[in-house]
């Protein structure tokens, strides 16, 4: 665990904790709920953080500023 020679991969600990950012920030009430608003900001999260870069302290504001600017549900 926590090796980074393998290159594109996802450690059990880095799926769980963009799963958590996302099943928190899609369940807020101002976070569009359609389902290409989840599928979108999904691939967002694995676009933007690819394996063993993600830091779930470090980067939640920004995923969440992030999620207000491009997936806000309308009339929120």
């Amino acid at each position: 665990m926590g090796s980074y020679t393998s290159k594109g991969t996802f450690e059990p600990q880095e799926l769980g904790d963009l799963k958590h950012v996302f099943d928190e920030l899609t369940s807020q009430s101002w976070f569009d709920p359609s389902e290409e608003a989840r599928e979108s900001f999904a691939r967002y999260l694995f676009e933007t953080f690819p394996a063993v870069t993600f830091d779930p302290v470090r980067h939640r504001s920004i995923i969440e500023a992030s999620a207000r600017m491009f997936y806000t549900r309308d009339g929120a």
